[in-house]
């Protein structure tokens, strides 16, 4: 068998993430200057998930469009230690991270970590693993890897 190896260049960007104090206030911008697709919202989400190795009740709100067949993600966050509160922290609103979906996480992860690049934050949301590696100064950005959640059917 190959061995694994990170290749970009083999990934779709399936999400571009963004960071705003105020997703609704946002989301009327970028609809109605930059002509995007209705933005659906969805509710406040309280979960744990774990920031620079640390577990972290986080309260967010997600909303999502489409540049053709990119999504979009916005994120309002609204209390908990983690990237959103960081990069909001520093005075940043805006761009935030690049998404792709991948069939083996963990594989990922252990190539990242084999050049020095760590997790920054990890969870699950709305079914789907999502795993921030922290690229922010190799890549000028975070990369997010997302991978559908595979639930294990019930034995009767």
């Amino acid at each position: 068998m190959e061995e694994f190896k990170i290749n970009f260049s083999n990934l779709k960007v399936d999400q571009l993430g963004y960071i705003f104090k105020d997703i609704e206030k946002q989301a009327k911008i970028m609809e109605s200057m930059f002509g995007f697709s209705k933005i659906i919202f969805g509710d406040w989400h309280t979960n744990i998930q774990k920031f620079r190795g640390n577990n972290s009740e986080i309260t967010f709100r997600m909303a999502f469009s489409r540049i053709g067949s990119t999504q979009v993600e916005l994120i309002q966050w609204k209390s908990g230690d983690c990237s959103y509160k960081e990069f909001l922290d520093k005075g940043n609103e805006g761009f935030h991270h690049i998404a792709c979906y991948v069939e083996d996480t963990d594989s990922y992860i252990k190539e990242f970590e084999k050049i020095g690049i760590g997790i920054l934050q990890e969870g699950e949301v709305l079914g789907t693993r999502f795993t921030y590696m922290e690229t922010q100064d190799t890549f000028g950005t975070i990369v997010e890897l997302l991978e559908k959640v595979k639930r294990r059917k019930k034995k009767n």
